[in-house]
């Protein structure tokens, strides 16, 4: 790509600071406290697209060493492709992570490598999941590396987990890599603080202490069928989550939305959702699920052109999706027809771009 080009690219994400250093273009995403260096000739392909929760970001091709790359940038977040176990491994006796994933965003990085650490502190500790998560985290340190970033925080935890394994790590040995060893310097001077992890919460209490008048108090966003003591026990007997929660996941980054829900005493469970802002129908969605049977059915999912390509379906999809698995769901079913059956296909397939899509299909065969 154009140098000029590349810099208006991600200049459509307006949190990120972008400027040109010599041959290079460099991004500062500051809500990471890191950024990104990048040589416009190596980036093939630009394409504006929508992430998951329906923010709006950048999927970049780029040409290195080995193939090309997917890097996805937010306003607040940066996606790419992890390294290879065989990249960070001196051995002879290949080594694979089974759940490796295709791509990781730079916030998980840095929530899973605190987490790794943490195991570390238990009083009965899996090496070899341990061994596991210290390569796997390697890994994706080594990829954020390739476009310029300097993981340091993520480096500390991945030397604090280190240190703790020692010579229990029986995955090999690493590889010799300056820029690794260069990283890991850096990240000495790096005072680790655990985040506070946050008080338990007794579900089952909130569940008992619930009354008619704490279901009447969430309305117009939530409203209830039939607000009376037949649907709290009902309620009691099959949602796992209380209603504040069940309304924070389905209407999650949708400010202008309101719902209703209906509960059945056999467990049987119906969302309607709606955003008709000054009372014009924006998007609806119908979802039903089987308690019981932990099964999920998306009846219906409709936008108007007003709000078409906007990130608002990917939100939608996004939100059924974690209802869906909070309330323990195993399946979610739907019929696509006529146009959405090229959206849903669609829906969550990153990167978007078909050469990389293909690559990376063909490399986890």
């Amino acid at each position: 790509m154009d140098g000029a080009e590349l810099v208006r690219e991600l200049g459509s994400l307006p949190a990120l600071r972008v400027r040109t250093s010599g041959a290079e273009v460099h991004v500062a995403v500051p809500a990471i406290d890191d950024g990104l260096r990048l040589h416009p000739d190596a980036v093939l392909r630009a394409h504006r697209i929508f992430s998951p929760r329906g923010e709006p970001a950048l999927e970049l091709v780029v040409r290195h060493d080995d193939g090309l790359r997917p890097l996805i940038v937010l306003d607040d977040d940066v996606v790419w492709a992890p390294a290879d176990t065989e990249s960070q491994l001196d051995g002879r006796i290949p080594v694979r992570i089974a759940d490796m994933p295709a791509l990781v965003a730079y916030t998980e990085m840095e929530r899973g490598g605190v987490a790794a650490a943490r195991a570390m502190d238990r009083p009965m500790v899996d090496v070899g999941a341990a061994s596991a998560a210290l390569l796997l985290h390697r890994c994706f340190i080594a990829g954020a590396m390739r476009f310029g970033m300097r993981p340091v925080r993520a480096a500390a935890w991945w030397q604090h987990l280190s240190s703790r394994l020692g010579d229990d790590f029986h995955l090999g040995r690493f590889r010799p890599d300056r820029e690794w060893d260069d990283l890991l310097a850096e990240a000495r001077g790096v005072r680790l603080l655990r985040p506070v992890e946050p008080a338990p919460q007794d579900v089952g209490a909130e569940l008992a202490a619930l009354t008619t008048a704490e279901l009447r108090a969430m309305e117009p966003v939530m409203t209830v069928a039939r607000a009376d003591e037949e649907f709290l026990a009902s309620w009691r007997r099959w949602v796992p989550v209380p209603p504040r929660r069940f309304r924070e996941l389905i209407s999650a980054g949708l400010p202008e939305a309101t719902f209703e829900v209906s509960l059945y005493s056999d467990g049987g469970c119906g969302v309607d959702l709606r955003i008709a802002p000054n009372g014009r129908l924006h998007a609806l969605l119908e979802l039903r699920f089987s308690l019981p049977e932990r099964r999920a059915w998306l009846d219906e999912i409709r936008l108007t052109d007003d709000v078409a390509g906007t990130g608002l379906f990917q939100r939608l999809m996004f939100n059924a999706e974690e209802l869906s698995r909070e309330l323990g769901m195993e399946s979610i079913s739907l019929l696509a027809t006529g146009v959405g059956s090229y959206a849903f296909p669609r829906q969550g397939t990153y990167p978007t771009d078909p050469e990389l899509h293909r690559s990376g299909r063909d490399q986890r065969r």
